[in-house]
């Protein structure tokens, strides 16, 4: 495995860091996040950060802001928690009602926030800007599929063009070049900090890395540990990778301090489609069924293992695939975002913060 070593500085520095299991944030909001759900038929949404500043959100057809966290800033939490104590423990177990955000996106699989008051996703042909007023702007001509769409830290966007079997990346004025080209069927994006680009390639059955030189590092393959992979999160704290095996229903592991071994099971969601994966400050995982339209939470030990089945968290009216934490001014960073394909994007406030994720430097 090439250039694995570049990551262990970061990796060292996260577990340095207090946890929110032991009742420790860094950089944490301390809003509750609470939603109340909106239905298609334009129920306005709320959630109230703890500086006071509320955001309501409109239902199907309007613009809508989800919550604003305390100063509006992303929260940095403390990746993979020693156990479940403190606030990791006192989680709510769910389910939660979901709140409609906006429904102005199509064809967009994948959203991402840019860490300064943006969300980001597809709408038509088009990458478009959307802020925590409802205001949208387009950002970049991006025309077909796109499936992982992420920040990388030095502030361009990768963006997964599966049937052109390509990674593009976006500049921070919405020029598009190609990143990686040669792919199968790339599909889930996880940049990290020093700006590799975990993905899955899904028609492939692999989990590969890209290097920011281009290059890339085939990390495992090969069903049935990698069959139709699709979402993807790198585990600084672990040194390991999750992602999900789609229709298996499986998240599974890959132990980066042991290259050549098998990928572990971690958890079975029976009868689901499982899409994107996501991590919280706890280092609990979070996955979408996009089958059934439903977001679960998978609660770990220290080591990755599953402490218990896999928790239902929200059920949604329209199709969902991928979520993500709320950041930036007028977001919340402890309630999920969740959208896919349909177009509508869901705030669901799960309590907790997002694991640290690549920030660009300023918003484009």
């Amino acid at each position: 495995m090439k250039r694995g070593y570049r990551l262990l500085g970061w990796a060292l520095l996260l577990l340095g860091a207090p946890s929110a299991c032991s009742g420790g944030h860094v950089g944490a909001a301390s809003s509750s996040g609470a939603s109340a759900g909106a239905g298609e038929g334009g129920g306005a949404a709320t959630s109230t950060g703890a500086g006071g500043g509320v955001a309501t959100g409109t239902g199907e057809g309007g613009g809508a802001a989800a919550g604003a966290g305390e100063g509006g800033g992303a929260a940095v939490g403390a990746g993979a928690g020693t156990g479940p104590s403190g606030e990791c423990a006192a989680l709510a177990p769910g389910p939660f009602e979901p709140a409609l955000v906006t429904a102005v996106f199509s064809g967009s699989e994948d959203l991402a926030f840019d860490g300064r008051g943006y969300l980001v996703a597809k709408q038509g042909p088009n990458l478009v800007r959307f802020d925590a007023t409802g205001r949208t702007s387009n950002f970049a001509s991006l025309p077909g599929p796109v499936s992982g769409l992420r920040y990388r830290p030095d502030g361009t966007l990768v963006a997964a063009r599966p049937e052109l079997g390509a990674i593009v990346q976006i500049s921070a004025t919405g020029m598009v070049d190609d990143y990686v080209t040669g792919l199968t069927d790339p599909n889930g994006l996880a940049p990290d900090a020093l700006g590799n680009v975990w993905a899955t390639d899904l028609a492939g059955d692999r989990v590969i890395r890209l290097n920011p030189d281009a290059t890339i590092d085939e990390i495992a393959s090969g069903a049935p540990e990698v069959s139709e992979p699709n979402g993807i999160v790198f585990d600084p704290a672990r040194w390991a990778v999750f992602y999900t095996n789609s229709s298996a229903g499986e998240i599974r592991k890959i132990d980066l301090n042991n290259p050549g071994e098998p990928p572990s099971l971690v958890v079975t969601v029976a009868s689901s489609v499982l899409d994107g994966l996501v991590l919280d400050t706890c280092g609990y995982l979070y996955t979408v069924d996009n089958e059934n339209r439903r977001l679960y939470r998978v609660r770990l030990d220290a080591g990755g293992a599953a402490l218990g089945e896999a928790e239902l968290l929200a059920r949604f009216p329209t199709g969902v695939a991928n979520a993500q934490f709320g950041a930036g001014p007028g977001f919340n960073a402890r309630t999920l975002y969740v959208g896919g394909a349909a177009g509508s994007i869901y705030a669901v406030a799960v309590g907790i913060t997002g694991a640290p994720v690549p920030a660009p430097p300023e918003a484009p």
